[in-house]
Formats: structure tokens, C-alpha cells, sequence
């Protein structure tokens, strides 16, 4: 089998896309597939990460997104999926070019990481056209895909909806290994000018509004800083924000990007509640990671496999359901609950059940597709 995967949305600082790609890279080093990554970089390249073939294509910044880029040809792409005659194409998180890239000679899969309604909830105009552009979307360019993957059932069941029927629904994982309690660092309060123990909470992701940052920022202000201290780690559109409100509030550490998962492991473990004022995630894999190294939870409730502790989740969607959420999480902390809840992480989710399930999948549907053609 050879399988190529599209996205737009991989680069030195992105999140959740770019490490479902860098782990299916890992996992599939030893596998019998080859494996072909098309991605938008400043000017076309060809190299090699692992066993993996690189194209990163010629691209255009895409203003206000922290960073994401565009392809500046689609020809570009067609040309090196005629040159490369993959089985299968993968295109992850962006779908208005799948009619584009249509063709017989394979089947073209969509990896749903971005939500079209989610995306469409935070621009401006009304919701009438909205409604409208979202219905084309699925209608008209899911629906050129052969096979569609959400990561929670919550999607699969969205799209069905729409009466799409080739859909499945396929779990992120995490490395226990690298994710787990025993990263805790113990000169975190020290590094951090933390005079004494105070409820450490963070966040970690894209500082962005459809991140509900601000939010975020609203909610922490109302807690004492002699007891509570905030961890924001991560870059995006926000960055600014998030950095001028570090300089004045002496609870508030922004650390920046971290690229390099061990260290972002370190800093999990060593707080106690992961906090999201995120209204709508396609799945959530810094959930995932957070509670892989014991941290409790807080976060609306979006009904996401990543949230299997609900007791800890905002019962509405409101910045005072947010606040009694944190209190509760603070007030259940012990070395039990963190070790239940990353125990029950590393236990249920892992990389290799959510490559060997889309493996599978793959080849399920190519002998299908063989056999329909004998």
C-alpha cells in the first residue's frame, strides 16, 4: 500500500494535526506502506523524515492564523500523486479542493480534524449564509471523498446527518510513555518564581479565538494569587495578549511554544488541572496528554471521548459553570485521583490502536474496492 497524506496545516508551531502526522510517521517506519507527506512551506523541498518522502510545496501565509500557509499551485500536487500513484490519499483538515483532487487511480480519504460549523461559528455575517455555506460543504465536497474519519463519534453522527455514509469515527492516541505522572519536574514552583504551593492549572494549545482565550484569561482573574497560579503554554494570534497580561499579573507564566513533547510532558505533570474554555474541539488530543500525566480536567462539556471524568466538566457553558468547575477539580486533587486518571488515559488511547484501526480501514476498503472491480 502506499498512502499519501495533504495538509495545510503543519508547521514548525502547529498543534494536533501535526503531531497526528508525526506519529503516524513513527508508527509506520517499520510498516510494509510507503508513505508520502505533501505540506506548504516558503519554497518546494523533497527530504525525508524516517521512512517518510517530504513534499512541502511552494505556499501563501494565511493572515490572523498564527502561522498556517496555503499551497500556491494545486496542479503542484496533482502532478506528484501522478508521479508517486499512491492507493490511498489521505487529506487532513481542509476540504474545499477534494473535487480537485478526485482521480479513479485511488481512493481519497478525509480526516475530519477541522469542524466546518465550528469554524464557520466564529466568523463574522449571518447565520443564515453560514448555515448555507456549511450544507455545501458537506453536500457538495465531503462528499467527493471515498471514506470520511472523525475523531469522536460526536462528528460521525454529525455528518450522518447529512446523510454521508461512508464515515468513521477513529480515536487519537498518546504515548504513556512520554506522557505520564513521573515527569513531574521538582524545581517547576522554583523555575517559575512559585514561592509556595498554589493549585497550578494550565493550559497548552493555539492561542486563538476559537479557543476562547479570552475567556480563559476572564475566568482566571477571579481567583486569589495567593493560591492559584496559571501555566499558558502554546503561540497563535493571541500570542500578545496572553504575553502583556504575564507582564502584570505575577500568577500568570506564558512559557511559549514547546515543540518537544518531553518537556511539555514535564510541565503537565508537575500541574494539576488542565483548563479549556474551548466551546467546540474535533477531539481535544492535548485533553488526552494533560490527563495522560494526572491532571484533572476542566473543560465544557463537549460529549468527546477525550473527556471521560465528567464530574469536573462545566455543567453549562458559562464563565461561572467554568469557575465552579475549577474550584471542584481543586478541591478533589490527590495522588489517587491522578494516578486513576492518567491510568485510565494510557490504558484507553494509544497511538498504535488509532494507526492499527485506520491501517485496517485502509485495507478493508482496497479490497473492496479490488474486489468490485474483478
Amino acid at each position: 500500500m502506499k498512502l499519501v497524506d495533504i495538509t495545510p496545516y503543519f508547521h514548525n508551531k502547529s498543534g494536533g494535526i501535526r503531531r497526528y502526522l508525526l506519529r503516524k510517521i513513527e508508527y509506520l517506519k517499520d510498516k510494509k506502506i510507503d508513505h508520502v507527506l505533501i505540506i506548504p512551506g516558503k519554497k518546494r523541498k523533497e527530504y525525508y523524515i524516517g521512512s517518510t518522502k517530504v513534499y512541502e510545496l511552494s505556499s501563501f501565509p494565511l493572515p490572523l492564523t498564527g502561522g498556517y500557509r496555503f499551497f500556491s499551485s494545486l496542479s503542484e500536487i496533482k502532478e506528484i500523486l501522478k508521479k508517486e500513484e499512491p492507493d490511498i490519499v489521505e487529506v487532513g483538515g481542509s476540504y474545499q479542493f477534494l473535487p480537485y483532487l478526485k482521480a479513479k487511480s485511488y481512493l481519497l480519504s478525509v480526516f475530519y480534524h477541522s469542524d466546518i460549523k465550528a469554524d464557520l461559528s466564529l466568523l463574522p455575517g449571518p447565520e443564515r449564509l453560514k448555515k448555507v455555506f456549511m450544507e455545501y460543504t458537506i453536500k457538495k465536497k465531503l462528499t467527493q471523498a471515498d471514506l470520511i474519519i472523525t475523531p469522536s463519534k460526536k462528528l460521525e453522527e454529525f455528518l450522518r446527518g447529512f446523510g454521508l455514509e461512508k464515515v468513521t469515527s477513529i480515536s487519537l492516541g498518546v504515548d504513556g510513555e512520554v506522557f505520564n505522572p513521573w515527569k513531574k519536574d521538582p524545581y517547576f514552583n522554583k523555575s517559575l518564581g512559585i514561592e509556595r504551593e498554589k493549585y497550578k492549572l494550565i493550559y497548552a494549545g493555539r492561542l486563538s479565538m476559537d479557543k476562547n482565550i479570552n475567556l480563559l484569561l476572564e475566568v482566571f482573574q477571579y481567583f486569589d494569587p495567593s493560591l492559584f497560579h496559571l501555566v499558558i503554554v502554546g503561540d497563535g494570534p493571541l500570542r500578545r495578549k496572553v504575553e502583556n497580561l504575564s507582564k502584570r499579573l505575577p500568577n500568570l507564566s506564558y512559557l511559549g511554544y514547546i515543540q518537544k513533547e518531553e518537556e511539555l510532558a514535564k510541565i503537565y505533570a508537575s500541574c494539576d488541572v488542565y483548563l479549556s474554555a474551548s466551546y467546540r474541539e474535533t477531539f481535544g488530543l492535548s485533553f488526552l496528554e494533560a490527563q495522560a500525566c494526572g491532571c484533572i480536567l476542566v473543560a465544557f462539556d463537549m460529549n468527546l471521548e477525550s473527556q471521560p471524568f465528567k464530574e469536573f466538566l462545566a455543567k453549562g457553558e458559562n464563565i461561572e459553570d467554568l469557575y465552579k468547575a475549577i474550584i471542584r477539580a481543586c478541591d478533589s486533587i490527590s495522588p489517587y485521583l491522578r494516578e486513576k486518571i492518567s491510568s485510565y488515559i494510557i490504558t484507553n488511547f494509544s497511538w498504535d490502536k488509532t494507526f492499527d484501526k485506520l491501517i485496517d480501514t485502509y485495507e478493508g476498503i482496497l479490497s473492496e474496492s479490488l474486489s468490485v472491480r474483478l
